[in-house]
Order: C-alpha cells, then sequence, then structure tokens
C-alpha cells in the first residue's frame, strides 16, 4: 500500500501543508491556537496525527479535552460545536501517560476539533509517477480565522528551517549521549509536564542534579542541538517545541532524569556538587 498524502490548512499562510510521513503533526497549543490558548497541552501531551503501518492515524494524548473529527461537506468553516455534533470519531480524553485509541483517517475533507479550535485537514491517495506534493500546491481558500479570532503567528513558518536530517541527527546524538538527554528533559519539564506558561528550570538546579561538569553543560547542550538542527545559533525559543513536537524528549525521558536527580540527592552527589559549586539554593528543597 502506498502512502497517502496528508494536508493540513496553514492559516495565515493560507494554503494548505503538507503532513511529512516521517514526523508525527501534534495538534498542540501553537498550532491550533498560535499559542493564545493556555488551555491546550504542548507536545506530546496533546493530540496528533502520525504514519504507521501504511496509513495515517489520529491520536489523542490529551488528559483535558476530547478530540473530535468531522467530514468537511465546504462552505464555511463551522464552530467548533457544529464539528462536535457532525462528528463521525471522538476521541475520549486520555488517561494520564496512555493514548485513547487511534482513529485511522479515511481520504477525503475533515475537520478536527480540540476545545474550541477547529482545523481542515484532508487526505488525498498518492499520486502515482512521482507526482506527490502537486496536489497539496493548489491554494483552496478557507477562512482565515478561528474561534472569531484572527491569528498573528503562524506556527508552521515560526523560526528558521531545520535540516532534512535535523530528527535523525538528535535523535543518535540523545541514544549515543543519555546525560545529554536527561539534562535536557530536566530542564525542559515544565514544557513536558504540559504546565501553562511554562519556564526552563534555572542551569544551575540541572547541572546539581544531575551532577554535571560544570555551570556551562546546559549552555554548551543547547548550542550544540541548535547546530545540529539549524546548522546555526539564535533559535534557543524554538529549540523546546522541536524537541517536543518530534518526540526527541517525552515524560520516560523526564522520569529518568528526575530519578537520577533523586538518587543523587539522597546520595550526597547533590550536596557535594552544590559545595563543589559553592552554589546556594533560591528557596529550601
Amino acid at each position: 500500500m502506498t502512502a497517502g498524502q496528508l494536508f493540513i490548512w496553514s492559516f495565515l499562510r493560507d494554503e494548505w501543508a503538507e503532513c511529512p510521513p516521517d514526523e508525527i503533526t501534534w495538534l498542540d497549543r501553537g498550532l491550533l491556537s498560535g499559542n493564545e490558548d493556555l488551555t491546550l497541552h504542548r507536545a506530546p501531551r496533546c493530540a496528533g496525527f502520525r504514519y504507521v503501518h501504511h496509513r495515517w492515524e489520529l491520536f489523542s494524548r490529551d488528559t483535558t479535552y476530547r478530540v473530535y473529527l468531522a467530514p468537511h461537506t465546504g462552505g464555511l468553516l463551522p464552530s467548533a460545536d457544529a464539528v462536535q455534533r457532525a462528528a463521525r470519531h471522538v476521541l475520549p480524553v486520555a488517561p494520564a501517560r496512555y493514548e485513547a485509541l487511534p482513529v485511522v483517517l479515511d481520504e477525503g475533507a475533515w475537520l478536527v476539533s480540540v476545545g474550541t479550535w477547529v482545523l481542515p485537514l484532508r487526505l488525498e491517495a498518492a499520486v502515482p509517477g512521482g507526482q506527490a506534493g502537486q496536489a497539496g500546491a493548489r491554494s483552496d481558500k478557507l477562512p482565515a480565522t478561528r474561534d472569531s479570532r484572527v491569528l498573528s503567528k503562524d506556527p508552521l513558518a515560526a523560526g528558521g528551517r531545520p535540516g532534512d536530517d535535523a530528527v535523525a541527527h538528535v535523535r543518535g546524538y540523545f541514544q549515543r549521549n543519555a546525560t545529554a538527554r536527561r539534562a535536557m528533559a530536566y530542564y525542559y519539564q515544565e514544557y513536558i509536564r504540559g504546565m501553562a506558561a511554562p519556564h526552563p528550570t534555572a542551569m544551575m538546579d540541572v547541572v546539581i542534579a544531575l551532577n554535571l561538569t560544570g555551570e556551562g553543560a546546559v549552555s554548551d547542550y543547547k548550542k550544540l542541538l541548535q547546530g545540529f538542527i539549524w546548522q546555526e545559533r539564535g533559535h534557543a525559543r524554538d529549540l523546546a517545541d522541536f524537541l517536543l513536537s518530534n518526540a526527541l524528549l517525552t515524560p520516560a525521558d523526564l522520569d529518568e532524569a528526575l530519578q537520577v536527580a533523586a538518587a543523587n540527592e539522597r546520595s550526597g552527589v547533590c550536596g557535594a556538587a552544590r559545595q563543589r559549586l559553592r552554589y546556594r539554593p533560591t528557596k529550601d528543597a
């Protein structure tokens, strides 16, 4: 069976954007609301599309919202309530650390709704003879608003464009360097947990918790990862989204990092690190 082509609508670019079959397309806070709706989750704690077993699936790890999938019959973009009433499939709220049973997408035009947000998509049969992508070049016009608001930022076009092998490069690096993977998971733990308005953990706290070599270790990891992904620095704000949206950092990675940190605290390693770095915590543990 040949892969079909899945497209989602980019509102501000006013065109269809193809979902790459070798990556997960997350229906996260950025894609659905331009990071406006803080009740929506970030990847990987949200719904998404993935290509597995020669088919496209809609799956959900969202622990807050049901995910609705309804046929799109054309015309103006309906409200979320209308999509929910017409839904052919409903993914329930996912239990913690588990997914709802995925839905296999059929060819055609669809609408997916999460919370108050609606996103159009379409799945087309693969075009024989290497003509993939031409169908997606059409600019079928759709209303450039969602939830009665015009978005101010296009998450698909945000930041620089990662290299073609960026995901594989980072995944290979994390497989070879577990310390770096745990450090970045600990650093971005609020993002992985899907907290509203997340902030990175203080770099010195990461260094002490995981007994890293020095206070610049986390910064060095960030610079190295930006080089792998964008071949340049200056994308620090995009780094967390890239790592989480491509499942390069997961809740399992954070659990591992927290277990190492807890063991270091119990064994006195953290205390020795504080003494070595002459670090005074900003608050009591």
